[in-house]
Parts: structure tokens; sequence; C-alpha cells
């Protein structure tokens, strides 16, 4: 019988310490002895981000997977978000000397973000071209930022990808898009590998009607599951009723700010009936189609009986910056209810105010709800949703927004405490909180307290870029994974237990 952790069989540790995820833990775990560093290394360098004030380490991360082949080789997913820029060439020379070799080095790597400004060059761009296993590929997609610049054409010379996601591509990129997924699907004797594509621009007229009708006769009969198409001022909705309807496999889709009508809508229901997710953005209180926009939407998901994630967003802003706020009418959320409430899994409404009859009405007629983001106005009665949302017996993650500036923590507090056993993250505002749940012998239930938020990633119900309110191109963009309900259900349900018991601003 086992005396102590050492006594364990050595395949149990990776399970037992899978739960700890964030940084300084690992740390920890690779200074326990041998056996312990080999298991931390592996969780360390598996999945790297850089991010925010991680730019003050990036230089010295370059400089050790550069050096060390043994650590570069446990790396799978690379997220390079920022980047050291210098105004002496001698020292931006040096960075991208490290960063190449830190490529080079990382020939496990399946996934690569690269999206500083100024930090893709066509020097880097040939050691991406070196990585044999790069299935899915984020990049800044702008040829020409300083310091950096790069050619267009080294798109096209990629390896097959599952993924591809091109923030703030400018027009070389774009007119260079049918070329791009000519070659993806001349790779394969199937057709192009590619299930995920998403554009990210800000009110650009790069991505137009013109750039995706060129595209449409690569992604016809593929396997493309997730598309994304935010902020693509000049892109309406007629060539994106060509290419829906022949997307068999399309499953996730996300248009936001795009420069479409409420009858497209209703024109693209019967098309997709398969869909699971889809995010959109409201079209401000002021915009021309703004009362026929929720009777549209309303028709679009009742004719998707598998949806289970619906997401929609308002920027809250005009271009005159005065912020004036829609109001999401509780028939609209009944219809949903009784429609899609089944089978619901994730509602995010963001810039939009939710009333608290609307709450009761989602609560009761989503049963299964996991992931739930409301924005209410500045006079709620917490009470009141603290009983609707408490039979939601398989909620993880919740997050009020609103317009009233403070709620208590100890209001906070009894929200988790009457939630379902399963809430893994709350939060109000900027403000999130991992959900612990302490037990000891002694006690029937367990204590229930607010944990600090210090995962390695954002809260998805901050991921919200703004754009300026206009009669072309409106709303908000919501950058995260398609399919993230799966995504964040995991991450916080494993790192719930690795987090302190301090709060935290986001």
């Amino acid at each position: 019988m086992p005396t102590s952790i050492a006594d364990l069989p050595p395949e149990l540790l990776p399970e037992l310490l899978a739960p700890l995820v964030a940084r300084r833990d690992l740390y920890a775990i690779c200074l326990v002895c041998r056996d312990w560093r080999d298991v931390g290394q592996r969780r360390l360098f598996n999945h790297i981000r850089l991010f925010g004030r991680d730019l003050a380490i990036a230089a010295q991360l370059f400089r050790t997977l550069g050096s060390n082949a043994r650590l570069a080789a446990l790396v799978r997913k690379l997220e390079v978000r920022v980047y050291p820029i210098s105004l002496k060439v001698t020292e931006q020379a040096e960075t991208e000397r490290l960063a190449i070799a830190m490529l080079e080095k990382c020939f496990n790597c399946e996934e690569l973000v690269w999206t500083r400004k100024g930090a893709l060059t066509d020097s880097v761009w040939h050691a991406i071209h070196g990585m044999p296993r790069l299935r899915m590929l984020e990049l800044n997609a702008h040829t020409n930022l300083s310091p950096g610049s790069w050619s267009a054409d080294n798109l096209v010379s990629l390896r097959p990808l599952r993924s591809l996601s091109l923030i703030l591509p400018d027009r070389n990129v774009a007119n260079i898009l049918p070329e791009f997924f000519a070659r993806q699907n001349a790779s394969s004797d199937e057709g192009g590998q590619l299930e995920q594509f998403s554009v990210l621009c800000r009110e650009s007229p790069v991505v137009n009607n013109s750039v995706v009708r060129a595209i449409s006769p690569f992604l016809a009969r593929s396997r493309l599951a997730s598309l994304a198409l935010a902020g693509c001022s000049k892109l309406g909705g007629d060539p994106l009723l060509e290419l829906l309807p022949g997307l068999p496999l399309l499953r996730h889709l996300a248009l936001e700010a795009c420069n479409l009508e409420p009858r497209f809508y209703v024109q693209i229901a019967p098309s997709l009936p398969q869909l699971e997710s889809i995010k959109l953005t409201h079209p401000g209180p002021r915009h021309p189609s703004v009362a026929s926009f929720f009777p549209a939407v309303e028709s679009l998901l009742a004719a998707l009986p598998r949806l289970t994630a619906f997401t929609l967003y308002h920027s809250g802003a005009s271009s005159d910056g005065r912020r004036e706020w829609p109001v999401l009418p509780d028939d609209f959320v009944r219809n949903i209810a009784l429609s899609n409430g089944a089978v619901l899994r994730k509602f995010e409404v963001s810039g939009i105010l939710c009333t608290v009859t609307a709450a009761e009405v989602l609560a009761k007629g989503a049963p299964s709800l996991r992931n739930l983001v409301l924005h209410l106005g500045s006079d709620f009665d917490l009470d009141r949703l603290t009983s609707a949302f408490s039979p939601l017996a398989h909620l993880r993650t919740l997050h009020l927004l609103s317009q009233r500036a403070t709620v208590s923590l100890d209001a906070i507090l009894e929200l988790a405490q009457q939630c379902s056993p399963t809430l893994r993250q709350i939060g109000f505002r900027n403000r999130v909180w991992i959900v612990k749940r302490t037990y000891h012998a002694e006690d029937e239930v367990p204590k229930v307290s607010l944990g600090q938020y210090d995962l390695p990633w954002w809260p998805e119900a901050l991921l919200v870029i703004r754009f300026y309110e206009t009669a072309a191109a409106f709303g908000a963009f919501r950058r995260n994974r398609y399919g993230a309900e799966s995504d964040v259900e995991s991450e916080v349900e494993e790192a719930s237990s690795a987090s302190s018991d301090s709060e935290s601003d986001v």
C-alpha cells in the first residue's frame, strides 16, 4: 500500500498534476525532483503564451528555446502576441535572429500565433515554412508594418493548414487569398484540409464582395467547419448567400460588423440547419434597420435546431462618441427559449441591456445552460436573478455586465453559493473570480469562496473589440475560438483548484 506520493505508479503523476495550469505552479513543479521536473516541463512548454507583461521575458524565451532543442521539442502551441520592437537596427536584427532560431527548433509545433505588428518578415516566414507539423496559423496580416515587412506570396507557400486566422489583412493579402486557397486545395486529393478560417478587419474594405466571390469556388464542398468574418465594411449579404449553402460541414459561424441587412438572416436561414453556434452584432439603436433586426434574427435562430451557442454584441458607441444601449426584447428571449432552449448551452449578450424578466425566462426555458453572459441595466434585483440561476444544474461560467457601478463582494459570493456546484467562474463588470469549493469531512456541504482569477488566458466574457457604429458596419467583434464553450469549460474546471483565495480586478 503506498505510503507517500513517491510510491505511486509514475503514470499517475501527470494526471495528479493536470489541474495545475498557472505558470508559477508549473515552475514550482519543476523544482521538486527529476520526475516532477519532467512532467512540469512538458506541461510548461506544451503551450507557450506571450502576452501583456511577458514582453520583458520574450527575448530570453526566444534565446532559451533557440539554444535548447530538448525544451523546444516539447512545444506544441506557441502564442507570440508581444514582441520586442527596437528603434536600433542592431537590436532589432538580434531579436529577429533569436526568434528565427526558436522557430527552427520548434519542429513539433502544430499551432502558431504571431500577431505583434512589425514582428513578421520574409526571414521569419522562411522559418515558419520549415515547421513540418504546423497546422494552425494566426498572424497579423498587414504586409508593411514598420519595422517588419513581407511579401504576401509567403501565404501561398504554406503547408496544408487546418486553421488560418488573419488579423487586419491589407489589400496585398486579400488579393492573394484566391491563389492561397487554390494551392491549399491542390495539396490534397480530396481538396483542402482547412477547417477554420477567420478574418478580423477594422471597418476595412479590403475583404469585400469581390474577394469573397473569388474564394467561394475553392471553399465550396470543403471541410470548413468554422468561418468568421469581422469588420468587413464592404462585405454584403449576396456573396455570403452564394457561399454558405455550399459549406455542408459548417458548424460555427461569426458574421460581425459586416454590411448585412436584416433580410439576409431570413434568406440564409434554410441553408444552415446544421449550425451549432452563431455570433452576430447588433446594428445599434440609431441604425435604419434596427426595427427589423430582432425579428430577422429570431427567424434565423428558429431554423437552427442544433444551435447550442448564441452570441450577440453591440459596441455601445456611435461615430460621434455618444453611448447608447439597445434593449434585448423579452419576447425575443422568450422565443429563443422556446425554439432553442432544449439544446442551448451558451448564451452571451454584451452591450444590449437585458431585463431581469428576460433572464428569468431564459433560465427557465434553457435549463442546460453552461456559459451565460448578460448585460443588465443599472436597476436590477439580484435576489430575483439568484433565484433564476440557482436551478441551472450545469452552469459553469456566469458573468454579469451592468450599468450599475458596483455590487458588494458578499452579494457576488451569495450568488455563487446559491448556484449549482458546477459553477467554476463568476464575474461582474470587469471583475472575475474563480469559484472555489473546500471540502471537509465534518461538513455536510462544501465551503464556497471566491479566488483570484490568475489563469494564463483572458476571461472570455471580456474579449470584445469595439467598432464604431455606421450605416455600413457596426457592432463589436469577439476574439475567441469557435466552440469556445467546451474550451472554456475544461480550462476553468481544470484551473479552479489552482487559484488562490484573493480577489482580482481584470
